[in-house]
């Protein structure tokens, strides 16, 4: 199709800030099974060993802490696979955009970064290779993935378009001094939630919860009260059931009762820095919380626990990028042993033992500490919709800070978000 490349520079603020909730928090990046040390073995017809190129790997700056475990990682894949040399080449600039440009002259990378949220368009624009063929001629475990990270990269027809690198969830952050000194005990619900808000406003706290007024946070409330924002099959909107506006008027409930502020009000750029700075006791945020403390507020104490059980269960929403192969890829044997050494069980390990990043495989463990955020994955949706998903996430933003601000309320945050939603469907 390629008919929607506009798309990727319009959904360039959406993409990659899922998980900072806009802020300047890093985002997660990270990502092997074996036939030589670490990749998948073969099947029949396929020899990875036999496979040989050059290929240029690429994705946004793999950062201070992320390059070394990145470069150690090729340095181990090409001495298994030495037939085939890797480069990694950082996109600079705004990474979707730069990205259409390539796609554009059909001249993508060979292996190549995909957010969740950037999937679903690159998919529907024909953008991306899909690897069923791979996995089953190399004999890819693909069903140790958690279903969560894995179906944020599965096109409309079922077929796989991306391998998870690694993923991460929402967990609930607490500052463990404050909720002790005000004898809370963590919240496992969302009543009890709403209770330990009040208790600790009562002891002193300002605002007891530090709370993004965006979807990436809120919707994970709503899928704990049992709605949703489309149907199964992405076919219709379900952000209008009656379970779903009560998720959205519980969310609401929480800044009108004074439970909580945004971190604008609280004169933070984000949540994790209100935790830090100890101007909330309780935020909702992923793993990339842990190496923001360490460095910058190592003095406080704090944990982590599961998001609050709702109405409808145990809910969390489910952020990952994938290792992808362009359609026009040139080397895509290749770039498929590589693709599969990395999203083995053996790369996923070397990518996850230091705690940068959260593994997307089952049996991979990860570092100690993130077993909360690493569970999560059992039950987690994907951050991963359909095409044109930056108008959906806008409508629900826009409708929702008016709500706070004192215009309409859950019911027409709802309405708005399924106005986006319908138009994108036709």
């Amino acid at each position: 199709m390629r008919r929607s490349l506009f798309a990727l520079t319009a959904a360039a603020a959406l993409a990659l800030s899922a998980c900072t909730g806009g802020g300047s928090t890093p985002s997660p990046a990270g990502g092997g099974t074996s036939a030589a040390p670490g990749a998948s073995a073969g099947g029949a017809g396929f020899d990875p060993a036999a496979v040989e190129g050059d290929l240029v790997l690429s994705g946004w700056s793999a950062g201070a802490v992320e390059a070394p475990i990145l470069e150690k990682l090729l340095e181990d894949f090409q001495a298994a696979y030495p037939k085939i040399k890797v480069r990694f080449e950082p996109v600079a600039g705004e990474y979707p955009a730069a990205m259409a440009a390539k796609f554009s002259a059909q001249e993508p990378p060979d292996l190549f970064y995909v957010d969740s949220s950037l999937a679903p368009t690159w998919i529907d624009d024909d953008l991306l290779e899909p690897l069923d063929d791979y996995i089953a001629k190399s004999g890819f475990d693909a069903s140790q993935f958690y279903e969560g990270y894995l179906n944020a990269f599965k096109g409309p027809d079922g077929k796989i378009y991306g391998l998870p690198k690694d993923g991460n969830t929402l967990a609930m952050a607490y500052n463990s001094t404050m909720l002790e000194e005000a004898g809370v005990e963590p919240p496992t619900t969302q009543e009890e939630l709403v209770a330990a808000a009040d208790k600790l406003k009562a002891s002193g706290v300002e605002s007891p919860l530090c709370l993004s007024s965006t979807m990436d946070r809120a919707l994970a409330f709503v899928y704990q009260n049992g709605g949703g924002l489309f149907n199964e099959d992405k076919t219709a909107a379900a952000i209008d059931s009656p379970e779903s506006v009560a998720g959205i008027e519980w969310y609401l409930n929480l800044f009108k009762n004074g439970q909580g502020q945004r971190p604008s009000d609280l004169g933070v750029d984000w949540c994790g820095q209100a935790l830090g700075e100890e101007k909330s006791a309780i935020i909702f945020e992923g793993g990339w919380v842990d190496p923001y403390m360490k460095d910058t507020f190592p003095e406080v104490k704090y944990a982590w626990a599961e998001m609050p059980e709702g109405a409808g269960g145990k809910a969390t929403l489910a952020f990952t990028v994938s290792y992808s192969i362009g359609a026009d890829s040139k080397n895509k044997d290749a770039s498929w042993v590589l693709l599969s050494y990395l999203t083995g069980k053996d790369g996923m390990t070397t990518w996850t033992e230091g705690g940068v990043a959260n593994p997307s495989r089952k049996d991979v463990t990860g570092a100690a500490g993130k077993e909360i955020l690493i569970q999560g994955a059992e039950y987690a949706r994907p951050w991963s919709f359909i095409p044109g998903f930056s108008e959906i996430n806008d409508a629900f933003n826009n409708a929702f800070t008016a709500a706070l601000e004192g215009t309409g309320g859950a019911q027409e945050v709802a309405d708005a978000t399924k106005a986006a939603i319908d138009s994108n469907l036709q």
